[in-house]
């Protein structure tokens, strides 16, 4: 491209600057940040869990066979990784009683079905009127399965365990739902969790959040994965009351329904301050909203205490959090790495896989502002390393050159002292204090240095051979040929001009490139190439975003061709595998080596 006289192109770190600047402000204009419930949504919900509890059988009856269930659900969260929930007494107070119990249940339900089938209403005295045909004529139980599931948003069930049970809503004559709460335990670890705050301060007006799955949010016409998504709604606390016997309970004004009953209400920390329990009474058979109780979460905490269990969190918090920060930044390969750490830890974690796909997504489309943020810090260190270099360079050629400056001064001294001592010169020491000196014997003049042609005849090496230097620690080849060139010298005979011959080897494993600025182009590999942006340093120059200044060493160690990846910024990976950063692996016969994740520079090896 020309430039006019007079002027100068801006240099390409000016035009990177100018790009990043204008990458931020567009950014700026598309990239919403989410809002405060958002946020604390997405930090929350993946803690959340739904809870069914009840049995499930099929009878023989009258010749017929009857499908029963008692089936209920709930909604609680993890409180440790270990796998520990907290949740209402009454959502499992049906496995709490028994299978026996359960069996009673279920038989109570055949008998309410065979009235319906009869055309008769389901009264006391029709009920009464079925159980005397049971004694007569018992229903044979055919199949039982107890119904104690945690169901993850990934889909995933898991069986669970009561560690510590409370009194539900209704249980003894003094109501206690003020204790209605129960500590489960499901075999898993580093689950996500949530902390447990403080409910003795909480005041009318405070805001706060409730999670969970109420069964208003269900309808046929929602996606089936739309059951495992819980809903948040928002609302305040709107009094400070008291159960029967005696316990705190908080009223809060946001509308739940059932199926919420042991979730967590949450303030704008992201702290759970109560579970939601029940409702009020209901007004001409209507439910009310607006009006729904919380068992205060210092309550709470008794029962985690009896369960031998603590409120902690894990690694897997710390990365989705981390992850989540850097996603809502549009920094999406650092989001990536991050979402990808929690789901190794915790592969159930939905919420952080469906993030990995789409961070990728946003990668491949070029809108990772990390990566120009990190390419200018590369460039700045590059700066400070090369400054640093040059400054080391000042100081050892400072220093050789006063050595060379001080060992030429002694020599002139020395070679003086032998010159005058030699015509009968007397040297006087520095300090002399003696009479007068003789008087030379005549003018100094230095001996005659031997050269060619005198004195000695010059030193030749009888043969020498001189490999002619290359990038690495192998001969690089010779040009147009796929062989390293070695050249051969003899010292020259009297008038004869120095004779050279060339020797040549089979060249080995060699670099094609893929994608990118190298594409289409060979290189040997021989003892080793470093490949990188940097002329000054790499054998394989790649100028491109993705690659950094010395990114990838490619070469011979151990026996067998290895890739080290020496530092670099956006990485390197093997064989499309873009969520596994290489380190240092070994290389076969036509492997793919990528450079950085947009996957725009690729080299193949080939043997």
């Amino acid at each position: 491209m020309k430039t006019h006289k007079g002027f100068q192109r801006p240099p390409q770190r000016v035009l990177l600057w100018l790009l990043f600047g204008l990458w931020m402000l567009l950014g700026s204009a598309h990239a919403a940040l989410p809002n405060p419930t958002n946020r604390l949504h997405m930090h929350s919900k993946p803690a959340v869990v739904r809870i069914f509890s009840g049995h499930v059988g099929k009878w023989a009856w009258k010749n017929r066979v009857w499908n029963t269930q008692s089936v209920a659900s709930g909604s609680g969260f993890f409180i440790n990784p270990d796998g520990y929930i907290l949740t209402n007494a009454h959502v499992v107070s049906s496995i709490k009683e028994g299978d026996d119990e359960g069996k009673l249940t279920l038989l109570r339900n055949l008998a309410a079905q065979f009235i319906k089938a009869s055309g008769y209403q389901v009264t006391p005295q029709n009920m009464q009127v079925v159980g005397k045909m049971f004694d007569k004529e018992n229903p044979r139980l055919l199949e039982f399965t107890r119904i104690n599931w945690v169901l993850l948003q990934s889909g995933k069930r898991f069986p669970y365990e009561i560690k510590a049970f409370g009194a539900p809503v209704g249980a003894g004559k003094d109501l206690a739902t003020g204790k209605d709460v129960s500590v489960l335990k499901i075999e898993t670890r580093n689950a996500p969790i949530l902390p447990l705050g403080n409910s003795d301060p909480v005041q009318v007006g405070d805001k706060l959040y409730v999670i969970g799955y109420p069964a208003a949010a269900e309808s046929d016409l929602l996606d089936p994965k739309s059951a495992l998504e819980p809903t948040m709604n928002d609302g305040a606390i709107s009094a400070r009351k008291t159960s029967a016997d005696g316990a705190p309970i908080l009223q809060t004004s946001a509308n739940t329904t059932h199926g919420n009953s042991g979730g967590p209400a949450i303030n704008e920390k992201g702290e759970v301050i109560g579970l939601l329990t029940f409702r009020g009474d209901t007004v001409g058979g209507q439910e009310v909203q607006g009006f729904n109780f919380l068992v205060a979460i210092n309550t709470a905490r008794e029962f985690v205490r009896q369960a031998g269990t603590e409120n902690k969190s894990s690694d897997v918090d710390k990365k989705w959090q981390e992850g989540l920060d850097h996603f809502w930044n549009e920094r999406y390969t650092k989001a990536k790495e991050a979402f990808s750490v929690v789901v190794a830890l915790f592969p159930e974690h939905s919420e952080a896989s469906k993030l990995i796909t789409e961070s990728q997504e946003h990668i491949v489309k070029g809108e990772d502002k990390g990566l120009l943020e990190d390419q200018r810090r590369a460039d700045e260190e590059q700066k400070a390393r090369e400054a640093a270099a040059a400054r080391s360079r000042a100081l050892l050629i400072g220093g050789v050159v006063g050595v060379v400056l001080l060992v030429g001064a002694v020599a002139v001294v020395a070679v003086v002292a032998m010159g005058a001592k030699k015509k009968g010169t007397e040297v006087r020491p520095m300090g002399y204090q003696g009479g007068p000196m003789a008087a030379p014997q005549g003018p100094y003049r230095p001996a005659a240095l031997a050269g060619p042609g005198q004195g000695d005849p010059q030193r030749v090496p009888t043969a020498y051979q001189q490999t002619v230097p290359g990038h690495g620690s192998a001969p690089p080849p010779a040009r147009g040929s796929g062989k390293a060139r070695t050249e051969v010298f003899q010292p020259p005979t009297a008038g004869a001009p120095r004779a050279r011959t060339e020797v040549y080897q089979t060249a080995g494993p060699k670099l094609v490139g893929l994608e990118g600025p190298a594409a289409g182009q060979h290189f040997p590999i021989g003892g080793g190439v470093l490949i990188g942006r940097e002329p000054s340093q790499a054998q394989v120059i790649v100028q491109d975003g993705q690659v950094s200044a010395t990114h990838v060493w490619i070469g011979p160690a151990g026996g067998r061709l290895v890739a080290r990846d020496v530092g670099s910024t956006n990485g390197t990976f093997l064989n499309g595998r873009m969520d596994q950063r290489v380190t240092e692996v070994a290389l076969n016969d036509r492997d793919v080596l990528t450079l950085g994740g947009r996957g725009s520079v690729k080299f193949q090896v080939v043997f």
